[in-house]
């Protein structure tokens, strides 16, 4: 339809069409699917707008978005979209669809076009749908750093439940800043970096960092924009849980939506018991063990990685959930030669190359544990395979159990000949390294138990055993025992007690998943004859601490005492494990028993949450309980090094007093401890406070009129500085200047004195309050005030205008203060000053009328 003839102004027609729009229908939302990429299933939708105009035309969001946000009606249309999603929600939970989350994109404009929480909050009220199903989308650039506004708004909506999500994420370079000021829920990567995906590898890199970071921080990523199937394969590996794009569906009407589930063609919603257990899966990155190439020309490929994978297994079944490229290449080449095949059955698969892996993962599946076995591939080389679970499906019961393959090395066939069962009848249990040493030769074996009943596994050989070079052979012994293993271990000092005693022993600690661990190594001959040695290592942690603990603690309870002892603010100190939650008292003053726990306990958190609900002033005991958790304080303690809070507590005698709550994490032998004090700040908080009104009285007197009250030439000179710096940066909202000047004055000042005058500046001031109730007054000068009308009052001007020339004719007839006013609008001016010019004249022109008597316009 040709339609340029018969509307000559667009942006005049689509603004004068925008109210009958919404009303007729011809504003309709659609809906794409966000695609969670470990389920498939849709896990959110982003709620669109198209115009379908009976003259122009279907309209895309690019032709009148623009023109709503330069007449600040964007508003309107934002919260139409919101109250499209609000029924479309309320209809699934009527026919009984699964419900997720729905973005709604909100314009930088809203922000400050009106009370945008409110009116979000409002339309929620008495509907079934929860805050947590709504997202605020907004984009990285309209929500700057120094916007503090915008962020305040989000932070409301945050604390209201609702989702906040930044769209164009990467686009620009403010993100990392806005992620240390407010907590986003997802961040949406920028389509323009996801298109470049199969074609640079730079943006793959930087794709991969930007998730990395996101996940560091708590928050989801989706990427936008996918298209093609090796996109969703790169980003579901680097661990971008969601997924938005072309490749899984366009934009759908609500009607079509309905009609593809009519028909058995929907991608279908994730059931809401599912999703944390898919979010986890999701959000495990298959390129965490990224390693250096070893090439020659020192070329490092960021994405060459161990083989990982991610399967989901029961008791009947494994199947694969997701896995990375090597894994994919390592399958193909060692295991079977069915490319496709995803799903494998226990029962039919007895005979199947690789089903005692198999076995190892469903195990962990139904035990959780950790484990490293050897598996033998169909080329005859050992596999040495880590198992880790992940999850587990609350709905089907399936566990998400984590694969990555450590090494493949190749087998001699002598290393058969060294059983497991003849290794544990010369060592103590539990081992978890073994060695067989040829004392004559030098020469040794290394192995792994791979289980109870099972031959071991080799996975080293060489030779000069006690002669290896430094950093091979003490890289495991944790640093600080190093000295003593060095000297005490070598092969003179073995044989020396093999002959006395009839074995070595040597107790150190190594370090085992990142924590140093106490670890018994023994040496005994081989029975039959004297030329072989067994040397086993056996984890003895739990017995080394146990020993230790006791004398630990008596050296602790000293020293903590001996530091408080110096500070007498501390009122208690307490030492926690961050781990179980147990926890010690190290002071205890009988004065403050109103604030102890007992001496020690097993749940420190819980136990300090129910006492504080008792003892903290009520005032303070909300906000305390949101941040006295366990995650929160650990979190805090990782971003700034320690945690700390400051509340009111009631004091025994009666009364309150400030104290402050501080937590640091210290490193002992045993690991990890939290400690934590109670210190009496009240003193100190009070005079700060008293500082601080002091400050503040200063500082309001310096602002402030001392005839009438109302704000001073000072404060509107701030005003207008503020006003000036929206102006330039496009974000002023609409305001008007009024000018006002006292008719009279000086004949009062005259006849009747200063005193008087005075009384006459007051009268007048309280008549300008008045009328602008809700607009700041200032006095600028002796008769003269200025009002900078905003909101109620910019709106309704006209009728205030009125109001003020009625008071005129009243107060003229008993003579008594007249007031003159001068009205100039906000439209594009680039400084205060030419609106204020602008009143002031119109002002002067409004006192000549009134002294000749004639009427008064404003």
């Amino acid at each position: 339809m040709n339609t340029g003839d018969r509307i000559p102004d667009k942006r005049k027609y689509l603004l004068e069409n925008f109210g009958r729009a919404m009303q007729e229908g011809w504003l309709e939302v659609y809906y794409q699917p966000i695609i969670r990429g470990s389920s498939g299933r849709v896990c959110g939708e982003e709620a669109l707008v198209r115009w379908d105009d009976p003259m122009l035309g279907v309209l895309n969001p690019a032709e009148f978005i623009p023109i709503l946000e330069s007449v600040n009606l964007i508003d309107r249309l934002d919260l139409y979209v919101l109250e499209q999603v609000i029924a479309k929600l309320e209809k699934f939970e009527k026919i009984g669809l699964y419900r997720v989350v729905h973005s709604v994109n909100f314009s930088q404009i809203d922000f400050f076009s009106s009370d945008i929480v409110s009116e979000v909050k409002q339309r929620l009220e008495g509907t079934s749908v929860p805050p947590s199903l709504i997202a605020i989308d907004i984009i990285e650039s309209a929500c700057g750093t120094r916007n503090e506004t915008v962020l305040s708004k989000l932070q409301e909506f945050h604390e209201l439940g609702f989702q906040i999500w930044m769209d164009d994420y990467g686009n620009g370079d403010l993100a990392p800043i806005l992620l240390q000021q407010i907590h986003f829920d997802l961040l949406k990567i920028n389509m323009s970096l996801v298109s470049q995906l199969r074609f640079n590898k730079g943006a793959r890199v930087v794709s991969t960092e930007l998730v990395r970071m996101a996940m560091g921080l708590g928050i989801e990523v989706a990427a936008e924009g996918v298209e093609a199937e090796e996109e969703v394969e790169f980003l579901s590996e680097i661990g971008c849980a969601k997924l938005q794009g072309f490749y899984f569906c366009k934009p759908v009407s609500l009607a079509e939506l309905l009609d593809r589930y009519d028909k058995g063609i929907q991608i279908g919603f994730e059931n809401p018991d599912e999703r944390e257990y898919y979010s986890t899966v999701g959000h495990v990155s298959l390129y965490d063990l990224s390693f250096t190439s070893n090439e020659e020309n020192g070329f490092i490929d960021y994405f060459d990685t161990l083989p990982m994978a991610i399967l989901q297994v029961n008791s009947e079944e494994i199947s694969l959930l997701r896995c990375n490229g090597n894994f994919r290449k390592f399958c193909y080449a060692n295991f079977t030669d069915q490319r496709g095949v995803s799903t494998y059955y226990f029962k039919s698969s007895e005979n199947f190359v690789g089903l005692y892996a198999m076995n190892a993962v469903r195990q962990c599946g139904v035990d959780g544990k950790r484990v490293i076995v050897d598996e033998r591939t169909k080329n005859g080389k050992m596999v040495q395979i880590l198992v880790d679970k992940i999850s587990q499906n609350p709905v089907t019961g399936m566990s998400a159990v984590a694969v990555v393959v450590l090494s493949v090395t190749d087998i001699p066939n002598s290393s058969e000949d060294l059983t497991y069962n003849y290794i544990a009848r010369a060592l103590a249990e539990d081992y978890i390294k073994l060695y067989f040493v040829d004392m004559e030769k030098d020469e040794f074996v290394e192995y792994v138990s791979d289980g109870k009943n099972r031959d071991v596994s080799v996975v080293d050989r060489g030779t000069n055993y006690f002669d290896q070079p430094e950093l091979e052979k003490y890289k495991f012994v944790y640093k600080e025992d190093r000295p003593r293993f060095i000297d005490s271990f070598t092969k003179e000092n073995v044989i020396r007690d093999l002959n006395q005693y009839g074995k070595y022993t040597l107790t150190y600690r190594t370090v085992m998943d990142g924590k140093p661990t106490y670890v018994n190594l023994k040496a005994v001959r081989v029975r039959t004859d004297n030329r072989h040695i067994i040397i086993g290592i056996s984890n003895v942690d739990a017995h080394t601490r146990e020993q230790e603990a006791f004398q630990r603690i008596k050296e602790e309870r000293i020293t903590f005492n001996r530091i408080a002892a110096l500070s007498s603010d501390f009122i208690n100190i307490y030492s926690v494990d961050p781990e179980t939650g147990f926890y010690e008292i190290f002071k205890m003053n009988p004065e403050n028993m109103l604030y102890e726990l007992e001496p020690e306990g097993k749940d420190f958190f819980k136990e300090s949450r129910d006492r504080l609900k008792e003892i903290v002033y009520e005032e303070d005991v909300d906000a305390l309980m949101k941040v006295f958790t366990k995650e929160h304080i650990l979190e805090s303690i990782k971003q700034r090094g320690l945690f700390t809070y400051t509340c009111r507590i009631k004091r025994i005698k009666g009364g309150l007093r400030y104290v402050t709550m501080k937590t640091a994490l210290v490193e002992e032998l045993d690991g990890p401890q939290l400690i934590f004090g109670l210190i009496d700040v009240d003193e100190q908080v009070r005079k700060e406070k008293e500082f601080a009104e002091k400050v503040s009285e200063a500082e309001d007197k310096a602002i402030r009129d001392e005839l009438t009250g109302v704000k001073n030439k000072h404060a509107y000179a701030i005003a207008e500085e503020e006003f000036n710096v929206k102006i330039e940066a496009g974000k002023a909202s609409e305001f008007a200047i009024v000018v006002c000047d006292l008719n009279g004055l000086k004949d009062v000042n005259d006849n009747f004195g200063h005193q008087t005058g005075d009384e006459f500046i007051r009268a007048g001031c309280k008549i300008i309050c008045t009328v602008f109730a809700h607009s700041p007054v200032y006095r600028v000068g002796g008769d003269e005030f200025v009002v900078i009308a905003q909101g109620a009052d910019y709106g309704n001007i006209d009728k205030l205008l009125e109001n003020l020339e009625k008071v005129n004719v009243r107060n003229k007839k008993k003579k008594e203060v007249t007031i003159a006013v001068g009205v100039s609008k906000f439209d594009g001016q680039s400084e205060m000053s030419e609106i204020f010019d602008d009143a002031d004249a119109k002002m002067y022109l409004n006192k000549k009328r009134m002294k000749k008597g004639e009427p008064t316009h404003h």
